[in-house]
């Protein structure tokens, strides 16, 4: 193989890791945000809708002004969701509540 083969092929390969690199950044916060989503039915209280829980979670995550303040929205329910093995109605409540979002997970 020549010089200027294997140098396209370099090129080749550089340019696929960069464009696997770029979607995963762009996707990891579609990646967090279904963990959380999950996390959150998992450790509901028992009867909970799960439906309900979804619809609730894209509220408080709409209220967000921009993909990073969503994105440290989702860490910060995270970091709870990792302390607690089963979540009360009035903690998922007050979890779900873009009021009390920042004052209840700190």
């Amino acid at each position: 193989m020549t010089i200027r083969k294997r140098s396209a092929v370099m090129g080749f390969i550089v340019a696929l890791l960069l464009i696997l690199y770029g979607a995963a950044k762009y996707n990891s916060s579609y990646l967090v945000e279904y963990v959380v989503e999950r996390t959150l039915i998992q450790k509901a209280p028992a009867g909970t809708d799960p439906a309900e829980i979804q619809e609730k979670l894209q509220e408080l995550l709409a209220a967000a002004p921009d993909r990073p303040a969503r994105l440290e929205m989702l860490f910060r329910i995270s970091g709870y969701l990792e302390k607690v093995q089963e979540l009360s109605p009035q903690a998922l409540k007050e979890l779900l509540e873009a009021e009390s979002t920042d004052v209840f997970i700190r």
